[in-house]
């Protein structure tokens, strides 16, 4: 589905705080009236007026046009942090709309935690859900034994490059832990900046480098055992990963070092790979609706460009590892008068996994974590976008992201402390003592989303 501005750059200005949380349980279910009249109503924001279109046309129109229901009306509630705010006070009166959409389960946990969602699972149940969307995407729609959360985007990490540029060099794409060092400083000696990231958009860029070290060095067992509490965050496994990222800061290899990361813009990135002065991007899967202004066909260099996972860094993992997040979820408003008709918007959705891929064709939106059959596929997706998510589906071992299964707090201090180890005011030791200590807290408290199996079936 066109994926609406909430992404992994909402989650850490947007923590839940306390205050929010009891507004939210203490409010009088049913107290006030829904915003739209009789209608369905659902709020969303976009950045992108082509996005908000498709949305419209595919995913709202069709819905009205046969369900016998209510129709659904979409609002748009000015940019996430906005639509976020408005929809929190509304719900916390009783109001808000009938399907609540949030930038991911770590959002989604304060509002079940308060019982401002309602049940899925009779629906699920009837309409087979767990068997049409992805094993580790539906359990992180599932607290406390009930399904209250919709996923409707997914994310991975993984390392984009310039394919033109590795053919000129001789390189090959780098698997682990190896053969990235030794790319590492072959891009190094050529001039180039080997991995290009940076923090000059985004402060909590650090955190997609966190979740890449922990799940591709420490490996995604060890962060699954730290985030349901089997083992603590200052595992040497996971002190080892971080230990590596600071070393590779330290070698000028992720985003220059020091000197250059906190003020890299993306931007300038995305010049450097296309003229060679970058090596690769480590970035997310949305990084494939970013990139149009850069390789496309009036530059002559739209092939390119293309994608690998991120290497292994470790012994324990493999060369195929996608760490996993969900960019955003639905729910049903409990106060929702109804919630058979918001349900049946849900099925809608996850019933047609064509019109998911002709979204990421059209508009290369980020579709619901669904099972993909070949047939699905419309015939002018481009074969590397496509490859992604057919590898997604056929893998058997997910990591996880922090901006998705960290509660709050640990999810700000991921990034945050992790900028003072760059800058060596915090040793690796230190930062994962830290670390555990804070989310101990969180866990105690009940503030960590659900965690899915690292081992998933296929």
């Amino acid at each position: 589905m066109a994926k609406p501005t909430f992404s992994r750059r909402s989650l850490a200005l947007l923590a839940p705080t306390a205050a929010l949380t009891a507004g939210l349980s203490g409010c009088v279910q049913g107290s006030a009236t829904r915003s739209t009249g009789n209608g369905l109503s659902l709020w969303l924001t976009f950045t992108d007026n082509n996005q908000r279109d498709h949305y419209q046309e595919n995913f709202v129109a069709p819905f009205n046009e046969q369900t016998t229901g209510v129709p659904l009306s979409l609002t748009i509630r000015g940019d996430d942090d906005a639509l976020q705010r408005l929809q929190r006070t509304a719900i916390a009166s009783g109001s808000g709309p009938d399907l609540v959409y949030t930038a991911g389960p770590s959002y989604g946990l304060e509002f079940v935690n308060a019982e401002r969602f309602t049940s899925l699972d009779s629906y699920a149940e009837k309409n087979s859900w767990q068997d049409k969307v992805l094993p580790w995407a539906y359990e992180a729609g599932v607290l406390q034994g009930h399904n209250y959360m919709v996923p409707t985007s997914y994310e991975t990490m993984i390392m984009v490059y310039n394919a033109a540029v590795f053919e000129e060099k001789g390189w090959d794409i780098p698997t682990n832990r190896e053969e990235f060092e030794a790319f590492a400083a072959a891009a190094k000696d050529a001039d180039m900046m080997p991995v290009g990231i940076g923090a000059g958009d985004w402060a909590a860029a650090t955190e997609w480098l966190v979740s890449s070290f922990m799940n591709h060095a420490a490996g995604p067992e060890a962060v699954h055992d730290a985030l349901t509490g089997s083992i603590g965050w200052d595992d040497q496994r996971i002190i080892d990963s971080i230990a590596l990222l600071k070393d590779y800061f330290d070698q000028g290899w992720i985003g220059g070092g020091v000197e250059s990361y906190f003020t890299n813009h993306e931007a300038d990135l995305w010049i450097g790979l296309v003229n060679g002065t970058v090596g690769c991007l480590f970035i997310g899967s949305w990084a494939f609706s970013a990139m149009a202004p850069y390789f496309n066909d009036e530059a002559g260099n739209d092939d390119q460009w293309d994608w690998a996972p991120i290497p292994q860094f470790g012994d324990v993992t493999t060369k195929d590892l996608y760490a996993m997040g969900v960019g955003s979820t639905i729910s049903v408003n409990s106060d929702s008068p109804r919630a058979d008709e918001a349900a049946e918007y849900l099925d809608f959705l996850i019933q047609d996994p064509r019109a998911q891929l002709r979204s990421v064709a059209d508009v290369s939106s980020q579709p619901l974590p669904l099972h993909y059959e070949p047939d699905d596929y419309p015939g002018d997706i481009d074969a590397r976008v496509r490859r992604l998510y057919d590898s997604i589906d056929a893998t058997d071992r997910i990591g996880f992201l922090s901006w998705t299964f960290w509660p709050p707090r640990s999810g700000v201090y991921t990034y945050e402390e992790m900028d003072r180890v760059i800058i060596g005011q915090l040793s690796p030791e230190e930062y994962c003592k830290g670390l555990d200590e804070l989310f101990q807290e969180e866990y105690e408290g009940g503030k960590v989303p659900p965690i899915p199996d690292w081992q998933v079936e296929p």
